[in-house]
């Protein structure tokens, strides 16, 4: 079984890895097909009703999460009673949920005129626009059980290789059509044909590999057993309200106080930023199963360690992706699609900013949730949400966009920067987190300086294009790193991590080396 498990974990994060490049390579493309053939309104009407889906996700609240967890034992201990009272208790839920996003939605329909500023000039009608959007949504929720029994087995490669190939074919299939039509309504019903072969297909496998799910003879679930699934989703639940509010309310507010032309726009530079966290996603990921090992041992010292060890990495990586999207993005829109589509400076400032500040909370939201720190300070997130939709309201009818985007990073800089490590060390590491407050301004200094001086130097060379483009980025990958290691080599924190990277590979030949002697 271990062997087993082992192997699971090791082609769903090589399958998750793989899937997100192609996701990556196919939004570009499609993207493009898509702008060329319907242009910016229908990219912000799209990248609107996204969002306004993302709203009402929250009726999910975070029970996939608790009843999946709750599937792991039974599942290990072959516990198939348990299993299909589980399973039974899930659909039900779900078939609620998704009723009841489907409900809500059509209740947000006479309301559409408040919500978008000025209508996009296209000829098809916005309620039945967002009534498919609303039905691929829903469709999906009746669904969702039946991921969860195999996602609960390790077997999630499974799931990622069906909608992996439903995407490639979905994709292809719009791009072909919209060359051929310039039609957005079958853009869409190609989409939710594509949801429905998906989940059809990943429903079949569930019954095929675990039959006993489809038993209507099973175990009633208990009042005393539901209420402790209710608990849990209650602790999961204000993090997810928070999460919603801080990722699905910008494009809204652009929309209402801007304009969905703007939220098109946006949507360019925000699908190039989704590309860059969706890869580096993976290679972090692979981290927080470490921590979780980690964080079951009694050395706090050695917790604390690492902690800054990754928090470090993340100034590193973070602090040049967050560079590198303010003052390249703009080149490369221009390149891709045309100057039509490029945004102000300032905006792509912004983008850059929040990029760095969602990636340096990675430690701190990895380390809080592998120790359990869900129910303390679990008010946080949806108060930082809340103060970032009332900002981005108010500062959106004086700066415009700017004010909306530039909210977001400061809520979470002044809010969840600072009481998440409070949590960590004051819990775990029984230490004082000023040394994290330090350390963080330190790295936010660092990373102010090597910005002020790419721009300064790239601001300077007038070659344009894709030459120009790749000169700017060698100089900023030069500066960055050059100044990020001039400001860190002296820090403990560096010197173990150095050693970390250069010992891991060598130790690993030379286990390949007496494997070979044996």
């Amino acid at each position: 079984m271990k062997k087993s498990r082992t192997k699971n974990s090791a082609i769903n994060v090589s399958v998750a890895a793989f899937s997100k490049v192609i996701y990556v390579l196919l939004s570009f493309i499609c993207r493009t097909v898509f702008i060329k053939t319907l242009g910016a309104e229908y990219l912000g009407v799209n990248g609107l009703f996204t969002n306004i889906l993302t709203i009402l996700s929250f009726a999910e609240l975070g029970i996939g999460n608790a009843i999946i967890f709750k599937l792991y034992k039974p599942v290990a201990d072959g516990d198939i009673e348990r299993q299909k009272t589980l399973m039974r208790f899930y659909k039900k839920a779900y078939w609620i949920i998704g009723g009841f996003v489907l409900v809500t939605g059509i209740l947000v329909i006479p309301f559409l005129n408040l919500i978008i500023k000025d209508i996009p000039n296209i000829w098809e009608n916005i309620a039945f626009i967002y009534m498919l959007f609303l039905l691929n949504t829903s469709i999906s929720y009746f669904y969702t059980y039946k991921r969860s029994i195999i996602i609960a087995h390790q077997e999630e490669y499974v799931t990622s290789i069906v909608d992996l190939f439903a995407t490639v074919i979905m994709n292809i299939a719009q791009m072909i059509y919209l060359w051929l039509t310039h039609n957005y309504i079958g853009y869409l019903v190609i989409q939710i044909i594509s949801t429905v072969t998906a989940n059809i297909i990943i429903s079949h496998k569930a019954n095929k590999k675990y039959p006993y799910i489809k038993d209507n003879n099973y175990t009633k679930m208990t009042k005393e057993e539901q209420k402790g699934i209710f608990n849990d989703v209650k602790s999961l639940m204000l993090y997810k309200l928070g999460y919603v509010l801080s990722n699905g309310t910008d494009n809204i507010i652009i929309s209402s106080f801007i304009g969905v032309k703007q939220v098109g726009l946006l949507s360019n530079y925000t699908t190039v930023i989704t590309a860059i966290t969706s890869l580096l996603s993976t290679a972090f990921d692979s981290l927080t199963a470490s921590i979780g090992n980690l964080n079951t041992i009694k050395d706090r010292a050695k917790k604390e360690s690492v902690f800054y060890q990754i928090l470090l990495l993340s100034f590193f990586i973070y602090s040049y992706f967050g560079i590198a999207v303010a003052l390249l993005s703009n080149k490369f829109i221009s390149i891709w699609l045309g100057n039509d589509y490029v945004l102000e400076i300032y905006i792509a400032a912004a983008l850059g900013f929040n990029l760095f500040i969602h990636g340096m909370r990675y430690v701190n939201y990895t380390f809080r949730n592998t120790l359990g720190l869900f129910k303390k300070g679990r008010l946080m997130p949806l108060f930082s949400s809340i103060s970032n939709v009332i900002f981005s309201i108010i500062l959106a009818q004086y700066i415009g966009m700017f004010g909306v985007l530039i909210a977001t990073g400061l809520t979470r800089l002044l809010i969840l920067t600072w009481y998440d490590p409070y949590l960590i060390h004051k819990n775990e590491f029984k230490t004082s987190s000023i040394r994290y407050y330090r350390t963080y301004s330190y790295y936010l200094i660092v990373t102010a300086i090597s910005a002020i001086v790419c721009y300064m130097i790239t601001k300077s060379i007038s070659i344009q294009g894709i030459i120009g483009f790749i000169l700017n980025g060698v100089i900023i990958t030069f500066v960055v790193f050059g100044l990020s290691i001039l400001a860190t080599f002296k820090l403990k924190e560096f010197r173990e991590l150095k050693e970390k990277i250069i010992n891991t590979p060598l130790n690993k030949i030379k286990q390949l080396q007496k494997k070979g002697e044996k």
